[in-house]
């Protein structure tokens, strides 16, 4: 599986273990400077963010509709994270209102939480007709619609009351029966994590696809492959 993994992608290990560095290092002095968490956040990401841009231009040179799948991938990984920021603020910290919205918690509004899970559903309905067979992907189209269903009765409930904050369908007073004995936070923490799970996996499935068939074509017509 590694060796697979290794021919597709583009970055040397060496680059990676710079950046890894890099960002250690970053986030070290925004220690010591004594930055708020957002600052922290910020100093350990940005490094990693021109290592991004080259593999997602690579995939997308060399495998097309890959490069989307890969940025969906990353981008909602990282969103995951933000929830589990929050949940370990609420359950270890026991820290609760504006002091438990995350690392960027000032990016903790309706319109960008319903935003964000659009972006994921459009990407996935965009990834589905290129790799209909792939099963992970499948399953990630079902979990972010009613994901999608959630925040668009929280953000209905924001535009027409102001309200934001309030359980959607689920969560501990929610509209379908009252909800489930959770929270808000703890409940899309759940949804996330089981959205991104099957997104991750599925990536690496269609990466190992694509690198059979290359292999393949490399077999079937090798005067007329050329080594990206």
């Amino acid at each position: 599986m590694s060796s697979r993994l290794v021919a597709i992608r583009s970055a040397a290990p060496q680059v990676v273990g710079v950046t890894a560095l890099t960002s250690g290092a970053s986030l070290a002095v925004a220690i010591i400077q004594h930055w708020p968490l957002w600052g922290l956040g910020f100093a350990a990401v940005m490094p990693w963010i021109p290592l991004f841009v080259a593999e997602t231009a690579w995939m997308y040179r060399h495998y097309r509709y890959l490069a989307l799948f890969y940025v969906l991938a990353v981008t909602q990984t990282g969103h995951l994270f933000e929830h589990v920021a929050q949940v370990t603020q609420i359950h270890v910290f026991h820290l609760a209102g504006a002091s438990a919205r995350g690392i960027f918690g000032t990016l903790d509004l309706e319109w960008v939480h319903f935003i964000w899970n659009s972006w994921v559903l459009l990407a996935v309905l965009l990834l589905l007709p290129r790799f209909r067979i792939n099963p992970w992907l499948w399953a990630t189209l079902g979990l972010s619609v009613w994901h999608e269903i959630e925040h668009l009765v929280v953000f209905f409930v924001y535009l027409t009351t102001g309200k934001s904050g309030t359980p959607g369908l689920l969560a501990r007073g929610g509209l379908i029966g009252g909800g489930l004995p959770i929270p808000r936070p703890d409940l899309h923490f759940f949804y996330n994590l089981v959205e991104t799970v099957p997104l991750v996996i599925g990536l690496v499935w269609q990466l190992h696809r694509a690198y059979d068939e290359q292999r393949l074509e490399e077999f079937v017509h090798p005067s007329q492959v050329t080594t990206p």
